[in-house]
This record gives C-alpha cells, sequence and structure tokens, in this order.
C-alpha cells in the first residue's frame, strides 16, 4: 500500500515538476503543399494562446505542462490536436485541407444568396459583436520600410558661408545622398499593454513594455532626411546667430539656432503616446463594425457586388465563404469574408485593393512639388467567441504603402540686417511601406472606475536594440517574428 501512494506521489510530483513557462515553438504547413499556413489560431485551453505569423511560425510563452494538448485551427482545415510533449523546437504541424458541399451547411429549405446571407450578417451583428465597453491586453508590432527611387541635395546659393566651406558642405551632401540611395531602412517596434474601450470615440492605453529596433546610423525617414542635411549646412553658419528655415513660401522655424545638443546622438528613447495610441486605435478600429466604419461600408450591397464560393470549415464548424468586389467607382477593396453559418458572425476578413484602384491621392508636384499616392492597401482580420458568447477581435493586420515625390527649396535666412541666406533644393522620391499587427490576448468589460482615474502619460519610455532579443519579451506572449527580423542586427 505504502508503495501504491509513494508512486502516486512521485507521478504527481513529477507533474508538477514538468509545468514551464519556456515557449513552445512550432511551424504550421499545409500537409498537400507543404506551404505555410499563416495566421493560424493556436490554442492551449480556454483563452490561452497565440496565432502563428505570415510564415506559419508561432511561439507560445506560457506555463504548461507535458500532458497539455495544443488545438492548431485555420480556415479551410480540419482542426488537430497534438500534446505538447510531442512539440519540439523545430516540430513541424501539418493541417489537411477541409472543403464541405454547400448543401452539408444548408439551414434552410433552399440554399441563400450571398446578398441574403450578407443581410442576415448585418441584422446579427448587434448580438454578435462588443461594441463598446472593453478592456484589451494586447501585443503590438509596427514594421516600416522605406526604399528610395532618388534624392538630389545641391546648394544653390551661399551667401552666409565662404566657397571652400560650400565645397565642403556640398560634398558632404553628396556622400549623404549617396548613402541613403544604397540603403533600405527598416524599423520594428513592439509594444506591450492594454487598450482600454468606452466607444469609439473614447478610450485610454496602457504600456507596459516597448522596444525599438533599428540601425540608428541609417534612419532615413523623410523627416530624418531633411533634418540631417540642414543639421550640415547648420555647421557652417555663424554659431551666434538664430536663423529662420523656409520652405518655398512657407515658413518652418522663425528661429532656430546652432546648438551643439542638436548633434547629440543620445536623444531620448521615447515615443510620444499619442503615436503610440493613434497607431493602436487605427488598427482596432479597421476591425470594428460601427455605422460608417471600415467593414461597415464593405457589407454596403449598394457599394459592393457578393457571391458565394463555397463553404468550409473552421474548428470544426461549417462557414460560409463570400467574396467582395467593387459595385461602384468609389468602392476600392475586394476579398473574402468567412462566416458561421450558425449565427452568421464575419470570423474572418481578407481584402486588398481591387485591381486598378487606389487609395488617398495628391498631385501638386508642379505648383507645390508635393505628390502622393496611396498605392497599397491590404489586411486580415481575424476573431473569435469569449466567455459570453459574443465575437471579438483576435487578430489584426494593415500592410499598406505609398508612392512620395517630394521637391523643394529650403532656405536658411539670418536673423539680422545682413539677412545672409543659404539655399538648397531638396528633391525626394521613393517607396514607403507599413506593416501593423494587433494581437488581442484577453478581453473583458471596462472597469469604468480603473478607466476614469488613468491619466495617459506624454512619453512612453522604450529599449532600443540593436538585434532581436528573445528575452526582452520573456514570458510575455507575442507575435513570433518574423525571417526579417530575427535576422536584422546594426553592423559595427
Amino acid at each position: 500500500m505504502n508503495s501504491i501512494r509513494l508512486l502516486v506521489l512521485s507521478f504527481f510530483l513529477f507533474l508538477c515538476m514538468s509545468a514551464n513557462a519556456q515557449s513552445l515553438r512550432g511551424t504550421i504547413l499545409d500537409s498537400d503543399t507543404g506551404e505555410a499556413i499563416p495566421y493560424a489560431t493556436v490554442q492551449l485551453g480556454l483563452g490561452k494562446g497565440t496565432i502563428a505569423n505570415e510564415e506559419g511560425v508561432f511561439g507560445l510563452s506560457i506555463n504548461y505542462t507535458a500532458t497539455d494538448s495544443l488545438l492548431i485551427s485555420s480556415m479551410g482545415y480540419k482542426q488537430r490536436s497534438i500534446s505538447v510533449s510531442s512539440l519540439r523546437d523545430t516540430e513541424i504541424i501539418y493541417l489537411q485541407p477541409s472543403t464541405i458541399e454547400l448543401s452539408e451547411v444548408l439551414l434552410r429549405n433552399r440554399m441563400p444568396t450571398a446578398e441574403e446571407i450578407i443581410r442576415e450578417v448585418r441584422t446579427a451583428l448587434p448580438a454578435n459583436y462588443e461594441a463598446e465597453g472593453q478592456k484589451y491586453d494586447m501585443f503590438y508590432r509596427g514594421t516600416n520600410y522605406m526604399n528610395f527611387n532618388d534624392l538630389e541635395v545641391e546648394i544653390k546659393k551661399a551667401t552666409a558661408i565662404p566657397k571652400d566651406q560650400v565645397a565642403k558642405a556640398s560634398k558632404q551632401l553628396d556622400s549623404l545622398a549617396k548613402a541613403i540611395m544604397a540603403s533600405r531602412l527598416i524599423e520594428f517596434q513592439d509594444y506591450g499593454g492594454s487598450i482600454l474601450l468606452m466607444d469609439k470615440d473614447s478610450s485610454k492605453i496602457v504600456i507596459d513594455r516597448a522596444t525599438k529596433l533599428i540601425d540608428s546610423r541609417k534612419d532615413f525617414s523623410l523627416d530624418n532626411v531633411q533634418e540631417k542635411a540642414q543639421n550640415i549646412i547648420l555647421q557652417y553658419l555663424d554659431t551666434t546667430l538664430t536663423y529662420k528655415l523656409k520652405t518655398g513660401l512657407f515658413k518652418i522655424e522663425d528661429s532656430l539656432s546652432f546648438d551643439q545638443d542638436d548633434f547629440e546622438n543620445d536623444k531620448k528613447l521615447v515615443f510620444r503616446n499619442k503615436d503610440v495610441k493613434s497607431a493602436l486605435l487605427r488598427t482596432l478600429k479597421t476591425s470594428q463594425w460601427f455605422e460608417f466604419s471600415f467593414l461597415d461600408k464593405i457589407l454596403n450591397t449598394d457599394s459592393y457586388r457578393f457571391s458565394l464560393d463555397g463553404a468550409s470549415y473552421f474548428q470544426d464548424s461549417p462557414i460560409y465563404v463570400v467574396s467582395f468586389r467593387p459595385r461602384r467607382s468609389k468602392s476600392k477593396f475586394s476579398g473574402k469574408l468567412y462566416i458561421s453559418s450558425y449565427d452568421f458572425a464575419v470570423l474572418k476578413v481578407d481584402y486588398a485593393f481591387s485591381e486598378g484602384k487606389e487609395g488617398q491621392k495628391f498631385n501638386m508636384k508642379l505648383l507645390l512639388g508635393v505628390k502622393f499616392v496611396e498605392n497599397k492597401n491590404e489586411g486580415t482580420i481575424l476573431y473569435k467567441q469569449n466567455n459570453t458568447g459574443k465575437y471579438q477581435p483576435y487578430y489584426i493586420k494593415r500592410d499598406f504603402g505609398n508612392y512620395v515625390y517630394l521637391s523643394r527649396p529650403l532656405k536658411f535666412i539670418e536673423n539680422s540686417e545682413d539677412r545672409e541666406k543659404v539655399i538648397f533644393d531638396f528633391t525626394f522620391e521613393g517607396e514607403g511601406r507599413e506593416k501593423k499587427e494587433l494581437l488581442i490576448l484577453s478581453g473583458g468589460p471596462l472597469d469604468l472606475t480603473e478607466f476614469t482615474k488613468l491619466k495617459e502619460p506624454e512619453e512612453i519610455p522604450y529599449t532600443l536594440l540593436k538585434q532581436y532579443e528573445a528575452s526582452v519579451w520573456e514570458n510575455s506572449q507575442i507575435i513570433e517574428p518574423l525571417e526579417e527580423m530575427k535576422n536584422f542586427k546594426v553592423s559595427n
């Protein structure tokens, strides 16, 4: 009897000791094609889980035991359960495609049309989704890219600088332009914290941790390029005077002074709270269903045409697959909606600009030397059901890009009787791209007292990294980084 008790106690201790907080990792592939399955859902118990990244790779940082199992699912695939004990760091997990006949999801005496399904979706929106009064614990990643097609910086006039120094400044500006043209800017920003959502117009954020990964020597954003060029000119100006800085007809600075502090590399490592908040809320609002929201416009049958493509499974439940495309010229997007056949909740949205469509445009190239075209806007939105039976956004990705042309003269004018001037032309042409990802880790009712008492800071400190360091986010659930982020490293 004592031997049995000892055996049971030993087994119990084994289970306790086998609890881990280390990350589980894996790659999810299509069993037929061998291709990665992006954005697959990985769950370990109710409300605990993550999502695979674009490369099908996931990392799960959570307490677990060797007897636990992961539940892995994705639209159009059979759900699969796999034990934690069988998962290894290099484990490949295959999911089998699963399609069904439309007749299998028939819930009435005839097959509904795509428009009828969309009307059912609209009718069920209030019952299916939490609209306001929510607190979301979240992880956010922003990735910014910049490619320069052309950059010219040339001194046109310099009454305030001797000729030999003009030559030096011109050489420095030329070197700057060449360095920028040869570079490819990429920047990663990660935030962890909470969004307190009162309603679509009232919200607050709490950021517990933030990181920035960038080669600061190659920080060639548009504003930064102009600043670097201005700083080259400032080195050769009279340090005892102040200057007006004008671009064309517009005055930028009224009293710009030369100060050694302007050239210090040690800047405050902080984000502005309003910038972080704007990025988070703009991403979250893409997934919301209020009147005239992005998705509300997509469901407008006057603006879009819908077709029923077929049926599939998600988490062993049948879904309708409905595609949409523009009906009117002002409508810009095409994509697919994945809709539950039981309660008509939209479970997933894929969207992108339709062929030949573009977003915002501004072309004053001849008059003001400015042209802007939004040439890319696509994304994916996933929802999941919470413990109240309502649906909340789970993962949101926005990927958008633009073409920018800017040509303008920049003038330094002395604030003195002589009013000496330095004028240089600044011409830039390039392609920018921004990718925003928001993973909602958990959600629940908003505590109004907490919301009222919370005072948001003006600045959010961040950790500046020279390469990706997994340890910075240890014991925190994040989106597994892509290879481009894992391989990023600032050279010495």
